[in-house]
């Protein structure tokens, strides 16, 4: 049992809620709010980021990728815990669990599973549990192929709080996609960190991340350089469109703005480290999205 709860990696479950929490504070703060949907929906997430951290792990243990990199934690497929058939298993659970959680999701929000939006609702969600998937797994996993943080940035930003705001309040308005943008590109910052601090081993493996691409296209020999200006790119997109919002919006106001020197500190380690030493750089961003999300509303 200890050898599957670690590959759950449960230090990014805290994270994974960030944007839902976002949308469930929006929506609260509109006057929308139900207990059913709140659980059913963080319940979901919670099951999605389990399932993508299975997914991932599986899709890069088949490739190679992770089966030796120094100043990583070995998990259960590295340390000979659990076999691929029985990850397999663990896997199609999870698949299961976000299914139904899901359906009970759209249902205690629409009161209906067959009508339009419920059943724009479940293809949304069946998108969403296969981009999960196949992240690392599959013939062509396109996490492999550079479209990594695109993705994050539309499940975890636009989708993740839009689609929740959504669920509570069954209407979407303009100024609701500010917030969404901010958790979207904060939340591709903690990829682009795991990404930068894994560039050598990807290479080596064929996986192409952005941060990858960006390095080959715009840096010399082994620099990490781009990745890193793209990083700073991604904060500072973050915190503009957080202000717009707090200015535009009828309950935004200006605290998250304590979170700067968290993300600021954060730049800081991640300009000056490289390799395992980048752990440091990603825990702060993690803390400091966490605060952001808290503060925002």
């Amino acid at each position: 049992m200890k050898a599957v709860v670690r590959s759950f990696r449960l230090r990014t479950i805290p994270l994974s809620l960030s944007p839902g929490m976002v949308g469930i504070f929006i929506a609260r703060d509109t006057g929308c709010f139900k207990w059913s949907v709140c659980l059913f929906l963080l319940l979901t997430i919670v099951s999605l980021q389990i399932l993508s951290n299975l997914a991932n792990e599986l899709g890069d243990w088949k490739k190679g990728t992770d089966r030796e990199q120094s100043g990583r934690q070995a998990l259960s497929l590295q340390k000979g815990n659990l076999t691929v058939y029985a990850f397999q298993y663990i896997i199609g659970f999870f698949v299961f669990l976000c299914a139904v959680f899901g359906v009970y999701l759209i249902y205690f929000s629409f009161g209906t599973l067959f009508t339009r939006e419920p059943l724009l609702f479940l293809a949304l969600g069946a998108l969403t549990i296969a981009a999960a998937v196949y992240y690392s797994l599959g013939r062509r996993p396109y996490g492999y192929y550079g479209l990594g943080d695109l993705s994050v940035f539309l499940f975890f930003g636009i989708v993740g709080v839009v689609g929740s705001y959504y669920l509570l309040c069954k209407e979407i308005v303009p100024e609701i996609f500010l917030p969404a943008v901010s958790m979207g590109l904060l939340i591709t910052g903690v990829l682009n960190v795991n990404n930068i601090r894994d560039i050598d081993n990807d290479a080596c493996f064929g996986k192409n991340t952005f941060a990858l691409l960006l390095c080959r296209k715009f840096g010399k020999d082994s620099s990490t350089v781009p990745a890193k200006w793209y990083q700073a790119g991604l904060l500072a997109g973050a915190l503009a469109a957080s202000v717009v919002y707090a200015f535009i919006a009828d309950h935004g106001n200006f605290l998250f703005l304590l979170s700067i020197p968290l993300l600021v500190f954060h730049t800081v380690k991640l300009w000056k480290g490289k390799g395992a030493q980048l752990d440091s750089a990603f825990k702060i961003l993690v803390a400091g999205v966490l605060l952001y999300a808290l503060l925002l509303f």
